[in-house]
């Protein structure tokens, strides 16, 4: 009995399209038909993907790429810039805001720290330290225009204290702030490193 059902059942897949064709794994054709049983959308979504992540990587280094400065200037410029001047604060203040001003930038306020700290009763303190709070808007905006939460970094501070009786003026480097950008624009890169260049050149005018 279990011959005769062996040998009817070789008869019928002979009669329904001849010779089976091989098995193939690789393409999941279980059934030797020559089709793959994948879905053929899996493939289009992983190429989609993977298209996609290219395209954010070319915008990303796009905005760089259009951000950098070739003048070897910005190379100088370290996170924290410092200059020493041999003069006293009140020579020194003239000096930071007119260049300030002639280099278009607002001070909006001037921050006496040592003043503050003193009156709290620390007399241990440095002297002649200020804080200028400065803005260019023109620059500003740019730069805020696609990261709003870049608002905290600005107005720009540029200060002052007195070491071993010279006087110190410095900036946090304004591109710094790079790495807190949520949408990495190349204006507002451009507009960063143009505020590192200009802060610098005050800094640089008043203490030579």
């Amino acid at each position: 009995m279990k011959k005769l059902i062996l040998i009817g059942s070789c008869l019928a897949l002979f009669s329904c399209g001849g010779v089976v064709k091989d098995v193939s794994f690789e393409t999941r054709d279980y059934l030797g038909t020559g089709y793959d049983e994948k879905p053929k959308n899996q493939t289009t979504d992983k190429k989609q993907n993977a298209t996609n992540k290219k395209q954010e990587g070319k915008s990303f280094l796009s905005a760089l790429s259009s951000a950098v400065v070739t003048d070897s200037e910005d190379d100088e410029i370290s996170d924290i810039y410092e200059k020493t001047v041999n003069a006293s604060y009140e020579e020194l203040d003239l000096l930071l805001r007119t260049e300030l001003e002639n280099n278009n930038f607002k001070i909006v306020h001037v921050l006496n720290i040592t003043a503050g700290v003193e009156e709290q009763g620390v007399k241990d303190f440095w002297k002649h330290m200020h804080i200028y709070l400065v803005c260019k808007l023109s620059e500003c905006s740019k730069i805020m225009k696609h990261n709003p939460q870049l608002a905290s970094q600005f107005p720009l501070r540029v200060y002052t204290y007195e070491k071993d009786g010279k006087m110190i003026v410095g900036m946090f480097k304004p591109s710094t702030a790079i790495k807190y950008m949520g949408n990495l624009d190349a204006d507002g890169i451009k507009a960063l490193k143009t505020l590192d260049k200009e802060l610098k050149k005050v800094i640089d005018s008043v203490t030579k």
